[in-house]
């Protein structure tokens, strides 16, 4: 692990700028969180699952259900995501690739306000987590932004 050296090379209002956009990133996924949830809540409240319904209601059911529990887990990485963000902020940390050993662009870090890596770090990553099999095998902070 490569400690970041010294200052980021960020100003005052970069920072401030990334933590406004990351606190109202926050409130977004968790709205849509809550409407996937409530959503979910509506489905349980269907007693007649499987009652003079076509086979294939039910499945059509049973698969938005499964849709809505894959978005509320991605949603709630995306959200620890960003309060780990919040967090190097605070700690002065923000935008250190440790696994470049540099700090991360601004352009990057505009386009994925929780980016842990620069591209070419990140692209290292996902080499190294290919399985014997040929399929990706995503991380914690797995993103594939462009910048």
């Amino acid at each position: 692990m490569t400690t970041a050296p010294g200052e980021p090379p960020y100003t005052t209002e970069f920072l401030a700028e990334q933590k406004a956009r990351l606190e109202r990133e926050r409130v977004a996924v968790w709205g849509g969180i809550n409407a996937h949830q409530e959503e979910m809540i509506d489905w349980s409240h269907h007693d007649d699952v499987g009652v003079d319904q076509h086979m294939a209601d039910d499945a059509t059911a049973l698969t938005e259900q499964e849709l809505d529990v894959t978005l509320i887990d991605n949603a709630r990485y995306i959200v620890a995501e960003i309060e780990d963000a919040l967090r190097r902020i605070e700690d002065r940390t923000y935008g250190w690739d440790e696994e470049s050993g540099c700090w991360i662009r601004e352009e990057r870090l505009q386009a994925l306000p929780w980016a842990r890596r620069e591209i070419e770090g990140q692209r290292r990553l996902e080499n190294r987590l290919k399985d014997s099999g040929g399929r990706e095998m995503y991380t914690h902070d797995d993103d594939f932004t462009s910048l």
